[in-house]
């Protein structure tokens, strides 16, 4: 199996955090306090995603209603696989769970939604679950480093962020991250509900330089 390495160097001292150095390394994302790895189909994962889903902070803003034990395996095993079309990183910050990260390409039913066009458009989607980790920069640590992944690695023309309207705190931390709000839009949330909408693009072309190949 070939691994890849990539150092970063897009990072200055951020709060508590020195970033500088960090490395991918195939389903791992590593820095020097944050680590991004790959969800795992194991129970340990799926109860921590369980615990997480009881929290309202996060369910009201992506499920709408708590998710049980089964439920979580049934939605996130899928995401687990090798070749998973959105995949899931959980985020650890000095080896303790705290979040998850995840990225899809957009596809073309999802272009209509959005009123979007062109090809490799990517949404990243993320939340931390860990009450006390929030408000520390950590969300935007995460969705920088990925961000950067996806223009860099795969190439990503866009990458946008799809917030509840109401999720201020969350539009906040993305636009501190360059997504810039386009425009609102109507779609149903989970259980059927139409709710609004945030599109949020960032096209950054700011790829070279961010990463050294090993």
């Amino acid at each position: 199996m070939m691994i890849n390495f990539i150092k970063t160097h897009y990072f200055q001292a951020y709060l508590l955090y020195n970033l500088d150095g960090g490395i991918m390394l195939e389903n791992y994302f590593i820095d020097k306090k944050v680590i991004l790895r790959k969800l795992e189909d194991t129970e340990f994962d799926y109860k921590i995603l369980e615990k997480w889903y009881q929290n309202d902070f996060v369910y009201l803003y992506f499920e709408q209603r708590p998710l049980n034990y089964l439920e979580i395996k049934n939605k996130y095993y899928p995401r687990t696989l090798e070749n998973a079309s959105i995949p899931v990183y959980m985020i650890e910050y000095e080896n303790r769970p705290i979040g998850i990260v995840q990225y899809k390409l957009v596809n073309n039913d999802d272009k209509i939604i959005y009123g979007l066009n062109g090809d490799n458009i990517y949404e990243l989607d993320i939340f931390i679950g860990e009450l006390d980790y929030q408000n520390k920069g950590l969300g935007k640590v995460c969705i920088d480093i990925i961000s950067k992944y996806l223009f860099k690695e795969k190439n990503a023309n866009k990458i946008i962020m799809c917030p509840l309207k109401d999720n201020l705190k969350a539009i906040n931390c993305y636009k501190k991250c360059g997504f810039m709000i386009v425009k609102d839009f109507i779609d149903n949330d989970t259980i059927g509900n139409q709710k609004e909408y945030v599109l949020m693009i960032s096209d950054s072309n700011d790829k070279n330089g961010d990463y050294t190949r090993y």
